[in-house]
């Protein structure tokens, strides 16, 4: 079986109810013959009579409760095998458990075995074919209580059943679909199923709903992929409410390179089933790649009015969040609290939101009582990154580094956790061990422009100044201002380099020139906002020797900085002493030199395993 079986119905869903054995009209034809013979004989209306007729003989009606007339009643028969056949019948009236069906099969195929007439033979035949049919499923029914090797053995039992309910009667479409969804079932045959839903599409054209699922079961055996969104097209034009066909057909869009129409296909089967927590995660994704997030959101909102839910809740806030809209995120996931006290996954969630609005204690509260209610969440990234991060806020470098070298070992190719760590090494007064990591990470991607600038920094850190300015201007070779990641982290390049290039005490490296072009190209960018951008741009002038200039930029920085503080910033990340004093050297004609040379971290690195509990 190949990959097109995702999305398979519940083997409950395999057979459909069969009918009371009473109304079934192939095992009752001899009943409605019955019921004909039975009414008086009336005399022809508007028909004149050229000569006298013989009188009719008497009829005597049926008396109420009156066993039905058999085959051999209705007319006059010499078949060897009738007498079976009529027994077949009166048992197949009352027959219920398997072995009685199986009782009146024989009885049938004794009776064609001995020799019927064209008639009876035919009306045999469809008997038999509707009593291997109910045998079928109720083997299929049978299946959903049994493990393993017996369901197969037992599934194909049922394969062989209604193999012979198709031979006897060809038009049981019931038993052509039940053929193929067996089929799905491992170690199932394609080719079977192509020919079973492909028998049943004739069969079905008076019942759309089936005849829809007759489609998308053969589209599953498609091989191009053109047939198979024909078929799944055809199943939902017949079926609009076949969610089974939407989503397969919006899958197939997806890999065709059909977004907006996958997503169109996407958010039909969200509106068929709003509880689809899958479904709605990859819905909105789609949407976020494809820069709709309103439409995401507004699609989002509108699922859980319908009908909310904890996990759909939790997705909005996740939505909320790449928002930066916390407030609306911390609501959204305290009302999945509310529906669900004891969900350790909104727990985590709450717990990230807490840390980005710097609010430790209440991040860790809700680690711990996620940790308590399942404990391993523990294990669970998102569990680990928010243990990092309240390492981070509360000084613990060594445990967050750690926490990330954890992170990294599960995915060694994930560029964003080494840049990270890098981050914390130089937090951690260890820029040498960042200048290697990010090294390790240059060898394999050598034009990335995110490490370039963190090897750059982190070379600053070292005062190693010749070779930050290296890899900044090949961050510079490598980003475009127009591609939105780029725009990004290109005004922080722009103004490391800069800065180095105004304020290195190496005669050899710095050039005035360059640093005003960059430092005023990443003011404009940041549109004069950037405290720290405005005071590179000052160092700049003062370099090229105009302290009017410099004077007056660096003026500017201040107040941003002032501003900054004003508004929330940390004070010791806004340095606004440096800043001032950066002014008062340029009020004095001097320009500003910086070397940065980091005494390296040498206390060992322990993990939670090298600590001995005393």
């Amino acid at each position: 079986m190949n990959h097109r079986r995702s999305g398979q119905r519940s083997l409950m869903n395999l057979y459909r109810p069969f009918a009371d054995t009473l109304g079934h009209p192939r095992v009752l034809a001899g009943v409605a013959v019955l019921c004909f013979s039975a009414l008086p004989v009336d005399s022809v209306q508007g028909q004149e009579s050229v000569t006298e007729q013989a009188p009719a003989p008497p009829v005597t009606p049926v008396p109420p409760g009156a066993p039905p007339l058999l085959p051999s009643q209705m007319k006059q028969s010499t078949d060897p095998g009738q007498a079976d056949l009529d027994e077949a019948v009166l048992k197949r009236i009352d027959a219920e458990s398997n072995e009685d069906l199986e009782a009146v099969a024989s009885l049938i195929e004794s009776a064609l075995a001995k020799g019927l007439d064209d008639e009876n033979q035919s009306f045999a035949k469809k008997m038999l074919g509707s009593i291997q049919l109910q045998r079928g499923q109720g083997m299929a029914g049978a299946m959903t209580r049994m493990r393993g090797r017996r369901a197969l053995q037992m599934r194909d039992e049922a394969l062989r059943v209604l193999d012979q309910a198709i031979e006897n009667d060809p038009e049981l479409a019931e038993a052509h679909m039940l053929i193929a969804r067996l089929n799905l079932l491992p170690d199932g045959d394609e080719e079977r199923i192509a020919k079973a839903t492909s028998a049943a599409i004739e069969l079905l054209q008076d019942d759309p709903k089936e005849l829809s699922t007759a489609y998308l079961l053969r589209a599953m055996t498609q091989d191009k992929t053109e047939d198979q969104l024909a078929d799944l097209s055809k199943a939902i034009e017949l079926d609009p409410s076949n969610a089974d066909a939407v989503r397969q057909r919006a899958g197939l869009r997806m890999q065709a390179g059909k977004i907006n129409e996958a997503v169109e296909d996407l958010q039909k089967v969200l509106e068929l089933d709003p509880t689809n927590e899958q479904i709605a995660a990859a819905t909105v994704q789609q949407l976020v790649e494809l820069d709709r997030t309103d439409d995401a959101l507004e699609l989002l909102s509108k699922t859980i009015q319908a009908r909310p839910s904890e996990g759909l809740y939790r997705l909005r806030a996740l939505l909320y969040t790449n928002m930066d809209r916390e407030g609306d995120a911390l609501a959204d996931l305290n009302k999945a609290l509310a529906m669900q006290p004891k969900d350790p996954i909104a727990l985590l969630q709450r717990a990230e939101i807490s840390l980005r609005r710097n609010d430790v204690k209440d991040a860790k509260r809700d680690l711990d009582a996620a940790i308590d209610l399942a404990p391993q969440v523990e294990q669970l990234d998102q569990a680990i990154v928010v243990r990092c991060f309240i390492a981070v806020e509360e000084g613990r470098m060594a445990d967050a580094i750690n926490d990330m070298k954890i992170l990294i070992d599960r995915s060694p190719d994930d560029v964003y956790r080494q840049l990270q760590l890098a981050t914390l090494y130089l937090q951690d007064d260890r820029p040498r061990q960042a200048i290697e990591m990010l090294s390790g990470v240059l060898d394999r991607d050598p034009k990335n422009a995110s490490v370039l600038r963190s090897r750059g920094d982190a070379y600053l850190a070292v005062g190693d100044h010749a070779e930050a300015i290296a890899d900044y201007e090949k961050a510079l070779t490598n980003l475009d201002a127009e591609k939105e990641a780029d725009s990004i982290i290109l005004p922080s390049v722009l103004n490391n380099l800069a800065w180095v290039l105004a304020t290195s005490p190496k005669d050899e490296v710095r050039n005035g020139a360059r640093s005003l072009e960059l430092g005023l190209r990443a003011v404009e960018m940041t549109e004069e906002a950037e405290g720290h951008i405005l005071s590179t741009l000052a160092a700049g002038y003062a370099e090229a020797g105009d302290f009017e200039n410099a004077i007056k930029w660096s003026e500017k920085a201040v107040e941003a900085a002032k501003k900054e503080i004003a508004d929330g910033a940390d004070e010791e990340s806004v340095q606004l002493e440096q800043l001032q004093e950066e002014l008062e050297s340029y009020r004095a004609n001097e320009p500003w030199r910086e070397k940065q040379d980091t005494e390296e971290n040498e206390i060992p690195l322990l993990s939670p395993d090298d600590l001995i509990d005393t």
